[in-house]
């Protein structure tokens, strides 16, 4: 991805420390994507702790659903149907759900997507890939 200049510099750091904890970018692709050299990087890592913060993302939105869903399948199959606690845990699910799709979000499903397409149709797995390059370098640009 392209790098993105016009971007403030707590823009840049927002959007540095999402794709360290959500996604598998390399520090080295993080800055190309936020315009940083390598030294910047690694300085906002040590103040800001993100190895810390990067150890704690089990807890994510995500991680819950994920274990939230495990339990209403659970609810759903048992011989007696609680009701309440199947409305709970429904509940919850879509509270969790509604929240706003990140940047990170984006760019893991458009890996996910292009693994599965490249090994359908390769040509075209590459020229989506620029597209969705670009629409990412849109959305960081956007904010």
């Amino acid at each position: 991805m392209a790098k993105v200049d016009k971007l403030s510099r707590e823009r840049k750091r927002e959007l540095a420390l999402e794709m360290y904890l959500n996604t598998d970018k390399t520090q080295k692709e993080i800055c190309n994507i936020v315009g940083w050299t390598e030294a910047t990087f690694t300085d906002n890592k040590e103040k800001g702790q993100w190895d810390s913060l990067k150890g704690a993302t089990s807890i994510t939105a995500a991680n819950i659903i994920k274990k939230l869903y495990l339990k209403l399948e659970l609810l759903v199959d048992a011989d007696k149907i609680d009701a309440d606690a199947l409305i709970k845990v429904t509940k919850s699910i879509e509270f969790l759900s509604n929240k706003k799709v990140t940047i990170s979000q984006h760019i893991n499903c458009a890996k996910e997507f292009t693994v599965w397409l490249f090994a359908k149709k390769p040509e075209f797995a590459k020229e989506l890939n620029n597209y969705q390059k670009a629409f990412i370098n849109e959305l960081v640009s956007n904010g």
